[in-house]
């Protein structure tokens, strides 16, 4: 597995970090993580020590049951995450999610993406739970509707055309956003 690319798919790639694991399938768990990401990590197989770390790299993944225990050097200015499977993931999504909002490079589709990835997980391990389909369409409804009537000027047939719906169904959402108490 030494030396392999896990890059983010639409976007050229900012080659950010390396993680070192022996586990094949964590591997490839930290590449879908990283999918909608721009950026790459490198796999490697073994540690070898400070000297491999190339000076560019931004954060360094140990993979704890592979790797072990890494002695930190007193001045480093890397971001290092260190886990066992599960764990590891997680820190890389708790990562992106914080690094979100100051990375250009992040569009609104992959920022959609993370924030419905976060509240799915966060919710699929409640019982009684609406429906995240009909969360997502409420909340997406109390975003766009009053959004597209305040560019459209408060003209609703210029508003549902943005949108691309009937004046009718704008007209039939909006009452319902106004039943919620959404202005």
């Amino acid at each position: 597995m030494s030396g392999t690319s896990i890059e983010g798919r639409d976007h050229p790639c900012i080659k950010e970090g390396i993680l070192f694991t022996r586990d094949g399938s964590l591997a490839e768990r930290i590449r879908r993580t990283v999918l909608h990401w721009p950026l790459e990590i490198e796999v490697r197989d073994r540690w070898n020590g400070w000297g491999d770390v190339p000076s560019g790299v931004r954060f360094i993944l140990f993979d704890r049951d592979s790797v072990g225990s890494v002695d930190l050097p007193d001045k480093s200015l890397r971001l290092i995450l260190s886990g066992s499977g599960d764990e590891l993931v997680s820190a890389l999504e708790s990562f992106l999610f914080l690094r979100e909002p100051f990375s250009v490079a992040v569009g609104i589709e992959h920022l959609l993406h993370a924030k419905c990835r976060q509240y799915l997980s966060a919710v699929s391990s409640l019982r009684d739970t609406d429906s995240a389909y009909a969360f997502f369409v409420s909340l997406l409804d109390r975003l766009l509707l009053p959004g597209a009537l305040e560019v459209a000027q408060g003209n609703q047939h210029r508003a549902s055309k943005i949108l691309g719906i009937s004046r009718t169904t704008f007209r039939n959402k909006m009452k319902m956003l106004e039943q919620e108490g959404i202005p």
